[in-house]
This record gives C-alpha cells, structure tokens and sequence, in this order.
C-alpha cells in the first residue's frame, strides 16, 4: 500500500472517534476561489494542485481547501450515522473532486482581533494561536487583471520567504490567501520567489451570510516551530512519525513481497 493512501486510512481512523463539531464564528461576505499549486518536498517532481478558499467575514476570515473541506464533511456525515472506515471509503469514491491531502485552515483575528489560528491534520489535530505579523510590503511598478478586477503588483520578504503579490485596490479589503495581508485591497495573486506556493484567484463571490465555522475537534496545541518539526519529520520519516503517534509500526510490501524503503525527503516549509 502506498504511504499516501495508507496516510489517508490512518486519518479517516483517528477521526473515527473524533467527531468534529462545527461552530459559527462569522458568516461571509466574500468569498475568494484560488486555484493553488505546491510542494510539499524538495524531491517532488511536480506541484500537487488544490482549489483554496478565503472565506471573509464582518470580522474573521478563514482560508481552507475546497477539495478536502468536502471529504471532510462527508466522512463526519458518515461517522455521525455510526458508518464505519469502509463506509467511509465508499463515499469518498464517490465524490468528483480531486485529493490535495493539504488540511491546513488559517484563521486571521480568531479568536479575537490580531490572533491568527492555524489548524492541521497529521493523523492527530493540531492547533496553535500567534500575533499576526503584517508583512511589510514594497510597491513595484506592474499592473494586471484578474478575476475581472485590476491590480497592482507589491514585494515582501516574510517568514524566510520572498513573495510577489498581486492586489487590487477595488476590493478595499486588507487580507488574501494564507496568513498575507495587509495590502490596501484584496490580494488575488501571490507566489513565492521559488514557485514552491502559488495562489491565483480564479473566481470572486459577494457572500450570501454562508457560515464561518470553526471545528471543535480534540486538537493537540502545539507552537508554530513544533508543528514545523513535524512536517520535517514527516518528509524525512513518516511510519517513524505515524511510530511516534502511538500508531504502531507501519511497513508496506512490494509486488515482489519484499519490504518497500522509504527515501527520506526534505520538507518544504512555507514559513519558518
């Protein structure tokens, strides 16, 4: 078995017994659609794809996955009937959108103005809360139309990272995709100097009060340096981090019957 379907197994089990339970903490009044292109790893040959949403509310936003938003609805759909891991594979199959395996959700001024709320699935929830830090922002000569909306071109260095945004001054509101904000309008593109992360908006919706949930799940807190641990060790070690868990040993088998080695990779974090 793959190590990403068997990723994938380990955490449809785990929330086998931790049901999320959703809370409304806003409702929106934009929503953004970003079709995103990353790398999880130095070793990746090509940029996984995922469809992002920032939903935008009165006072909260919160930046998560089109596609695994929607897994994650029907496996909680399925659980809350008493269905079981099988079950649960079974609805996925029938589901139209593709797999990112990007869990991450960022929620900018939760739980109070000027915190930012970062969530992750790695087998087990993890959580943790910081300031948010505005990125200081340089305006470099460009302009460019997206999403049928003009914009102007700005430069930042942020978390170890040189990113390239394009904002629009149309839509005066200061946020954008992943924790980048801080722009006198809305940020519809933004990509870093290595092309490891891309963020392109392809669509712009005005809100129709749709909630802004957050889930209430047994989360683990951790710090931002801590879940960066992980992630290295996941690239690096994933049946030592699944071993590490409590999960047990984890070895998948080749066609052949004989145990299958795993390369050790090297994370790609998107702030350090």
């Amino acid at each position: 078995m793959k190590d990403k379907t068997k990723w994938m197994i380990l955490i449809v089990m785990a929330h086998l017994v931790n049901i999320a339970v959703a809370q409304t903490i806003d409702t929106v009044k934009w929503r953004i659609h970003y079709a995103t292109s990353f790398r999880k790893t130095e070793e990746s040959k090509k940029p996984r794809q995922d469809e992002r949403i920032l939903d935008i509310g009165h006072t909260v936003s919160r930046f998560y996955s089109l596609w695994e938003g929607r897994y994650q609805e029907v496996r909680d759909s399925v659980i809350k009937k008493g269905g079981q891991l099988q079950d649960v594979m079974n609805a996925y199959s029938k589901i139209l959108y593709p797999r990112s395996y990007s869990y991450y959700i960022v929620f900018k001024n939760y739980p109070q103005k000027g915190k930012l709320t970062f969530t992750d699935d790695l087998i087990k929830n993890y959580i943790y809360q910081e300031a948010m830090e505005t990125p200081q922002w340089q305006m470099v000569s460009g302009d460019t139309l997206l999403a049928g909306n003009r914009c102007q071109k700005a430069i930042t260095s942020f978390r170890g990272r040189t990113w390239t945004a394009w904002f629009t001054p149309e839509i005066p509101i200061s946020d954008g995709p992943w924790k980048l904000y801080g722009l006198p309008g809305l940020i519809l593109q933004a990509t870093d100097d290595k092309g490891y992360f891309n963020f392109k908006c392809i669509q712009i919706e005005k809100g129709k009060n749709q909630p802004i949930i957050f889930q209430n799940k047994k989360y683990i807190s951790c710090s931002r340096k801590q879940l960066n641990q992980l992630y290295i060790k996941k690239a690096k070690d994933p049946r030592g981090l699944m071993k590490d868990m409590g999960m047990g040993e984890s070895k998948g088998w080749g066609p052949d019957g004989k145990p299958l080695v795993y390369k050790p990779k090297r994370a790609i974090l998107m702030d350090e």
